[in-house]
């Protein structure tokens, strides 16, 4: 009865947090459009870069990208850079309610860190959930697929949505005690994205930097993302380049990224509080 009791609090408290977060999200509707033109324009320039390389040198290749696959690697990585703004909206909420003087009453109210991680993430799928189906539905048509990968795919974003949502929970930790870290935190989150190689083969850096992108953890999971894909195209060539390393790292971090990011959260908020008012 107890725990009915529990996850029926729970679940009340994760909708109050959707429909806060979705109510404030769409306020100012030009913003939100803006936020999904980006990833359009970077995917349009990519497109006309990528195409120019393999028009270029017709059999030239970059890693495992061709003139045959490029077109679907960028769509996934469109739908990735979709659920980029996941880590920043936690910051933005947080320093939001700092200015209207209300995040105290949040974080006095018996909140569960992990609905709160819950709420704000689901908040923001529903929001990208429109342009995201929509490219993806795109990428099966041009590049069909089985409903196993396709299921496989759809997991793999699933946990990608987890762990940046964990991320994003931990920089909202310093927006609430630490607000000078932010810039700090924003600026490794950019090093780090970059050498993911989520728009562009690892291949297209020189060889310093290729073994700095091999160290980070992202470069496997988005690597794995696109390869998934790939063995529903070209098995052969796709289950060759699977290594254990890409599914360790994905599950290691779906598992602990939203356990260690409540942590510290906590760890954060219980000895600083509440700074910058």
């Amino acid at each position: 009865m107890l725990k009915r009791n529990a996850i029926k609090r729970y679940t009340r408290q994760i909708l109050a947090m959707i429909e806060k977060n979705l109510y404030l999200e769409l306020r100012i509707k030009t913003e939100f459009i803006y936020r999904f033109l980006i990833p359009i324009i970077e995917l349009i320039l990519y497109v006309f870069l990528f195409g120019a390389i393999f028009k270029a040198r017709e059999g030239y290749s970059l890693g495992y990208w061709n003139s045959s696959n490029f077109i679907l690697f960028l769509l996934i990585a469109f739908c990735v850079q979709f659920s980029k703004p996941i880590v920043a909206r936690y910051r933005q909420l947080f320093i939001g309610e700092k200015y209207w003087k209300t995040l105290s009453a949040i974080m006095v109210a018996p909140v569960n860190r992990f609905t709160l991680l819950l709420g704000v993430l689901i908040s923001e799928l529903v929001l990208i959930s429109v342009p995201f189906s929509i490219v993806l539905i795109i990428a099966f048509i041009l590049f069909p697929i089985s409903l196993i990968n396709f299921i496989l795919i759809l997991l793999i974003f699933f946990s990608i949505f987890l762990i940046f949502g964990s991320i994003g929970l931990i920089q909202g930790a310093f927006a609430i005690s630490h607000e000078e870290y932010i810039t700090y935190f924003g600026l490794c989150l950019r090093f780090i994205f970059l050498f993911s190689c989520t728009n562009f083969p690892k291949e297209i850096f020189p060889e310093i930097f290729q073994s700095i992108a091999v160290l980070n953890p992202f470069y496997y999971v988005f690597d794995l993302l696109r390869l998934t894909w790939y063995l529903g195209i070209d098995y052969d060539v796709a289950i060759a380049l699977i290594s254990p390393i890409h599914i360790i790292i994905l599950v290691l971090f779906t598992i602990l990224s939203p356990i260690i990011s409540v942590y510290l959260f906590n760890r954060v908020y219980n000895k600083y509080g509440i700074t910058g008012y």
